[in-house]
C-alpha cells in the first residue's frame, strides 16, 4: 500500500477488519455487508438458574411455542442452523474446571468427548461475579452449532417433546465455587 496516503490505508484497514469480523460470525451476504439473521428459539431451559455442582447436571429444555420440539425442527427452514446457547454464565468463585455439554444423551449412556452426542465445552473464565443474579444480568453468551446433531436426533426419531442437555463436569470442582449458567436455549438461525 506504498504512497497510499495514511489516512487511507487506516480507513481500508479499518473496513477490513469489519468485513472479517462479520465473515467469522458468518453474518456476511455476497457482496460484504453485515446482515443480522433473524433467529427463533425452538426450546429454552427457562425459569430458574441452571445450578451446576460437582456432579452431572440433565436439564430439560421445552419447545417454546407449545409445538414439540420434533415438529419445531422439523419446520425450521432448511437453509438455517440450530446453536445452542448458554447465557448469563456466573459464579461466586472460579470453579477451576470446565463443564462438557451433551443435547440428547441417551440415559446410561456414558458422557464421553468422543461420543456423537458431545457438543463442547463451557468454562467460566471472566464469568459474572456474584451468583445468579448477576449472571441473569449478564449480557454474553456461548453458542454452538448443533446442526448435525440435531438432524441425526430428528432422522433416529430420538426427538419428541422435549430436549436435554447434560452437563458434566471435566474435572474437580474447587471448593466454595457455585457456578450458574442463566439460561440453556436452542435457537434457529
Amino acid at each position: 500500500m506504498r504512497g497510499q496516503p495514511r489516512g487511507r490505508m487506516m480507513r481500508t484497514g479499518r473496513w477490513l477488519m469489519l468485513v472479517a469480523v462479520a465473515a467469522m460470525t458468518g453474518a456476511v451476504n455476497t457482496i460484504g455487508v453485515a446482515v443480522a439473521a433473524e433467529s427463533e428459539t425452538l426450546a429454552t431451559s427457562a425459569g430458574a438458574a441452571v445450578a451446576l455442582g460437582a456432579a452431572p447436571v440433565t436439564v430439560t429444555l421445552a419447545p417454546a411455542a407449545g409445538k414439540a420440539l420434533s415438529a419445531r425442527v422439523a419446520a425450521a427452514s432448511e437453509g438455517r442452523k440450530v446453536y445452542l446457547v448458554a447465557k448469563g454464565l456466573g459464579t461466586d468463585a472460579p470453579p477451576e474446571t470446565i463443564y462438557q455439554l451433551y443435547l440428547g444423551l441417551p440415559q446410561g449412556t456414558a458422557p464421553t468427548p468422543d461420543s456423537p452426542y458431545y457438543v463442547g465445552a463451557l468454562n467460566f473464565f471472566n464469568a459474572a461475579r456474584g451468583g445468579a443474579e448477576a449472571a441473569r444480568s449478564d449480557p454474553r453468551f456461548l453458542s454452538f452449532d448443533v446442526t448435525h446433531l440435531m438432524k441425526s436426533l430428528q432422522s433416529q426419531r430420538a426427538l419428541g417433546e422435549n430436549a436435554t442437555v447434560t452437563i458434566v463436569p471435566a474435572g474437580k470442582l474447587r471448593a466454595g465455587a457455585r457456578p450458574v449458567i442463566g439460561e440453556i436455549s436452542l435457537v434457529a438461525q
